[in-house]
């Protein structure tokens, strides 16, 4: 057994689904290396990082962009009202 992700997954959600997988299928096979996008990453952790202590969450980007909504469901799960 082994697994891909797809490069524009919520980084928090991605990992939850990975450890369901490992604590399922010990023998499960990781990607020689991340699959998320260095892009996406960064952009995450950056957000996750300032969200807790920001009052509002303002997301730029398109509206059927898979990076500005996984930002703005980030900001969402991180207490941020969606407007």
């Amino acid at each position: 057994m082994s697994y891909l992700t797809q490069t524009t997954l919520a980084l928090d959600e991605t990992a939850e689904v990975i450890d369901s997988l490992r604590d399922t299928f010990p023998k499960l096979r990781e990607p020689d290396s991340e699959d998320i996008c260095y892009a996406t990453t960064n952009r995450q952790n950056a957000l996750s990082a300032v969200a807790d202590e920001a009052d509002l969450v303002l997301v730029v980007g398109s509206t059927n962009s898979s990076n500005s909504v996984r930002l703005v469901e980030l900001a969402h799960r991180r207490g941020k009202p969606r407007t």
